[in-house]
């Protein structure tokens, strides 16, 4: 059914669409309110939150084939992609550490979240091992079979690093603020403020400052999933990619792309405008870097979407849970964020490092 206003012609929402949509609103409400203030806040507070996002997805990954599997697949997948994450954090910390070793004084080292984040990367001999690890468990396990092996290698890398994106875009401005100012003494100039590390670890970059990365990110991934569900509600004729997700249409990929563009440029390009980049090579005058990034998010948002939704079509699922009312679980919201934030990752570092691809 379908009415309409002058000339365009508006769809009649489907039955149920406005309990569906309080019940959204209303559990999006309390992610507001418990999660963003430890995006906010940044350090441990962000650190914790993210783990427990991840615990429970690590959860969904395992639940989603609807199999009885042994114990040992359980702990396989929790150890592999609790490595993949936090690979940055244990390399960089240990590596630290070594160094203060072999200079005598051991005692200095103090464990850093943020010391770490120039490069974006898990271990290759974790990749290995994992694919191995998972072999054997198909040997060993009768209802883990080939598809299993392909489906929790795959999951694991790509939830490794996505959740190991999260962090990266949270914990880089603070690393790159870090190599500005890298003692107490020296002090510089970014975003039309004068600061050194004494004030970057307690001023205010280390709560807005450096959160305003990760709301760059996020805004694109968040507005075009608004955007596409009201558009292809209101608007959607014709569909997307039936085969994968049926309610999908073209006219809500248009309404998400745009409108995810239009939030994360002019976000973006309003603080560097106003001399307070997001990062210090994402300046007004570098603002093709921002629109760049900005047309990328939503596209990378559609594509993550599309990908965990081909996964639930093969094993017949409509949510990896149902942890959040009306949303589905953490991967069921997660995912387009997953996406767009490991394309973000790489486009940064890209940026940072002059397009070098041997970094």
């Amino acid at each position: 059914m379908s009415k309409k206003i002058g000339n365009i012609e508006i769809n009649t929402p489907p039955e149920g669409y406005k309990s569906s949509l309080k019940s959204r609103l209303i559990v999006a409400g309390i992610l507001m309110v418990t999660a963003v203030p430890t995006f906010v806040l940044g350090g441990w507070w962000y650190f914790f939150a993210i783990m427990i996002f991840l615990l429970i997805a690590i959860a969904e990954v395992i639940k989603a084939p609807r199999k009885k599997y042994n114990w040992f697949v359980y702990v396989a997948t929790y150890a592999i992609i609790i490595s993949f994450v936090y690979w940055m954090f244990f390399k960089g910390n240990m590596a630290q550490y070594q160094s203060l070793v072999q200079a005598g004084n051991p005692e200095d080292f103090v464990f850093s979240l943020a010391d770490y984040y120039e490069k974006f990367e898990v271990s290759v001999i974790g990749i290995a091992a994992s694919l191995l690890i998972y072999c054997v468990v198909g040997i060993l396990d009768k209802n883990f079979g080939l598809d299993d092996i392909a489906y929790f290698f795959f999951m694991s890398l790509l939830v490794g690093l996505g959740f190991q994106a999260f962090y990266f875009i949270r914990y880089f401005p603070i690393q790159m603020a870090y190599d500005i100012a890298p003692d107490a003494v020296t002090s510089v100039t970014w975003a039309g403020l004068a600061y050194n590390r004494d004030l970057v670890d307690n001023g205010w970059f280390k709560y807005l400052g450096s959160f305003e990365l990760l709301l760059f990110v996020f805004i694109g991934p968040i507005f075009n999933d608004i955007a596409a569900y009201f558009g292809g509600v209101y608007f959607g004729k014709h569909k997307l990619n039936e085969r994968i997700s049926p309610k999908k249409t073209w006219e809500g990929f248009y309404w998400g792309v745009i409108v995810g563009f239009v939030a994360t440029a002019a976000f973006g390009i309003i603080l560097a405008a106003t001399g307070n980049p997001v990062l210090p090579f994402l300046t007004i005058d570098k603002w093709y870097w921002i629109v760049l990034i900005a047309l990328l998010e939503p596209l990378f948002a559609t594509i993550g979407d599309l990908s965990f939704s081909l996964i639930k079509r093969y094993y017949n699922i409509k949510d990896y849970g149902n942890i959040l009312r009306g949303h589905g679980g953490i991967l069921d919201r997660a995912d387009s964020i997953i996406f767009s934030s490991i394309g973000a990752v790489i486009i940064l570092i890209l940026i940072n490092n002059g397009w070098n691809f041997l970094v």
